[in-house]
């Protein structure tokens, strides 16, 4: 399920179905060097979750990005987040991200670092079997988490 008004009506009558979350971590970096870079992983990683949505549709909520400054304190972002999330009723809460720096703090738990390719001048075809195919490599993070936590 996605975090909108519709579907969030749904979680409501479902949230004992709905054991996890899912969360994008995005880098913004707004220099004209960097801005095509981050714009082309912010699509990558969006395109994923959405993915991974579908696949675990009834099963996960997909929040939207939490977006922030290259420059941002991770660990400070890292401990609210976990606050934040830690008040909810998910039992597992998964966190995607390109950005390399995440994987150093090791108090964070479930982040998936995936290196972005970038698809924008991809046909839609070739897209789509890129993106099924980094699926295939995410689900059995999740699937042993599941079943390790179960």
């Amino acid at each position: 399920m996605h975090f909108s008004g519709k579907e969030i009506d749904q979680y409501l009558q479902q949230k004992e179905y709905v054991d996890s979350a899912v969360v994008p971590l995005v880098q913004l970096d707004l220099n004209s060097s960097g801005l095509k870079t981050s714009a082309s992983a912010s699509d990558y990683l969006q395109s994923l979750a959405n993915l991974l949505e579908k696949q675990f549709k009834g099963r996960i909520l997909l929040f939207p990005p939490v977006s922030y400054a290259k420059g941002a304190n991770r660990s400070r972002l890292a401990d609210e987040l976990t606050k934040e999330i830690g008040n909810t009723d998910f039992k597992h809460v998964f966190y995607i991200t390109t950005d390399a720096e995440w994987r150093s703090l090791e108090e964070f738990k479930n982040v998936i670092w995936l290196p972005a390719i970038p698809t924008e001048s991809m046909d839609q075809s070739f897209k789509q079997s890129v993106m099924e195919d980094q699926l295939r490599q995410v689900l059995p993070l999740f699937i042993n988490e599941w079943t390790q936590h179960s």
